[in-house]
């Protein structure tokens, strides 16, 4: 672990040139460490400030044996314990040329900071009890969001869009642990705080509280950071062909082949596609990952050893895709039968290619598009956006990582309560009930941060850049 009362100093902002960069600093030596260097505009000294403050003047500092250099600042002080680390703490903002800001940085550690390490000032502020771990993940959430939707999501998480939540279970599981243990306090008095049908019916609807939570959580994870749709369905059915033309209306094709950038190929031979594409779509202010996956069958000048183990190969590749896919496109054309099981809701499109050959196949609840005329094309977009909206704004939505990390803690307090609850409802004894609980409660608080080791620590805090 690291050093929490250290003074640590690191660049807050990118490390390309921008016309303003920020230094930020934490600990308690931040004002021993700053005065010297900064003149405030009217002759205020930072060391009589007992108030949150923004002071604009000048700082002066020089990387020993240039000569000293002078640069108009902005210093945001917090002297006292309401900072972001609940430490004082200085924020520099200042031109952004990189070698500059080094170059302070460079004199701040000379003079007796020390360089933050990766997170090291979110980690602070999970220590502090200014956020708990999954705020923390949110942070990072926030810092890598690529469109306004993944942004909103951080946003809301670092609300306390989970913690709340988790407090919730925490606290109702602590109730209960109090008055069972009330109750084997009073043993030998006949004195019952709580019937065993009571704990019971508490304890049903902390499980189903719990399943709910972890089944959201576990398609989040699988799911990971990136919302995906993917193409599927028989081969030569235009999947290819509509994978280009959305790509070429909403996006650009990321697709790589021998370190090209390549649309999908398009044939009129059956099998074209063998492994699969990736390009991003921009959907209004949500972005999503588009992969076109291959159909089941080879071209028939394929050897048929070779074929076999294309297939296969092929197969399992697509299969992957699908069980990553957030919505599946399940293409189908005239010469096609209609798919015979139903779309899963925020799930799966039904979409109806190759409209162009039969304009007058409308089908309920199918998407009728041409890859030729660009029929139907905004609407099946504006459909995959509404689809994936829906999908990122269920009730329990939360950053990547924070799925994966749950997910354990999520299972075993399940089940620890199912235990509990069998207990219960077996006459198996208080005692063994509020042992269960206390398990339940273990895991849940490894989630908000409550109970926690140096590990998980490492876990959470090793993706964040310095700075941060």
């Amino acid at each position: 672990m690291f050093e929490a009362e250290d003074t640590i100093v690191a660049i807050a902002t990118s490390s390309a040139g921008a016309a303003r960069g920020i230094v930020r600093l934490s600990g308690p030596d931040v004002v021993d460490l700053v005065g010297p260097l900064f003149s405030a505009t009217g002759g205020v000294t930072i060391s009589g400030v007992t108030e949150p403050s923004n002071l604009d003047g000048k700082l002066q500092f020089s990387n020993l044996p240039d000569p000293p250099i002078t640069l108009p600042c902005e210093l945001l002080l917090w002297p006292g314990s309401r900072s972001y680390t609940r430490q004082p703490a200085i924020e520099l903002h200042t031109l952004g040329s990189p070698p500059l800001l080094e170059m302070l940085v460079d004199t701040l550690c000379r003079r007796g900071a020390r360089l933050a390490e990766p997170g090291e000032f979110t980690l602070r502020a999970f220590l502090a009890g200014r956020i708990d771990l999954s705020q923390a993940e949110a942070v990072l959430g926030v810092i890598d969001a690529n469109d306004d939707v993944q942004l909103n999501t951080a946003l809301a998480q670092l609300a306390g869009g989970i913690a709340q939540p988790m407090e919730q279970l925490r606290s109702d599981l602590l109730q209960l642990l109090a008055e069972l243990e009330a109750g084997l306090d009073f043993v030998d008095e006949d004195i019952e705080f709580i019937t065993t049908d009571e704990i019971a019916c508490r304890l049903v609807q902390v499980q189903q509280q719990l399943h709910e939570l972890e089944q959201q959580m576990a398609n989040r994870a699988e799911r990971g950071s990136k919302l995906q749709v993917v193409l599927v369905g028989p081969p030569n059915v235009g999947k290819s062909s509509l994978f280009n033309v959305l790509l070429g209306r909403f996006g650009s094709n990321s697709a790589h082949q021998s370190g090209a950038l390549l649309p999908a190929i398009v044939a009129p031979q059956r099998g074209t596609t063998r492994d699969y594409l990736t390009g991003t779509l921009k959907l209004g202010n949500l972005s999503c990952q588009l992969v076109d996956t291959a159909g089941v069958e080879i071209a028939s000048n394929v050897p048929a050893s070779e074929a076999e183990e294309m297939t296969q190969a092929a197969q399992a590749c697509a299969a992957e895709q699908r069980q990553r896919a957030t919505l599946q496109l399940i293409c189908f054309d005239s010469d096609s039968p209609l798919p015979q099981k139903l779309p899963l809701p925020g799930r799966e499109l039904l979409v109806f290619t190759k409209a162009d050959l039969d304009p007058q196949r409308q089908l309920q609840g199918v998407i009728s598009v041409s890859s030729v005329t660009g029929c139907g094309i905004d609407t099946l977009a504006e459909a995959i956006r509404k689809q994936l909206i829906d999908d990122v704004n269920s009730p329990a939505e939360v950053v990547a990582s924070t799925a994966v990390r749950c997910g354990d803690s999520l299972r075993l307090a399940r089940a620890a309560i199912q235990r509990a609850h069998e207990l219960a409802t077996a006459q198996g004894g208080d005692e063994l009930i509020a042992a269960e609980t206390r398990n339940a409660l273990q895991e849940l608080g490894k989630i908000v941060g409550a109970v926690y080791t140096d590990d998980i620590l490492d876990r959470v805090f090793s993706s964040f850049c310095i700075g941060k």
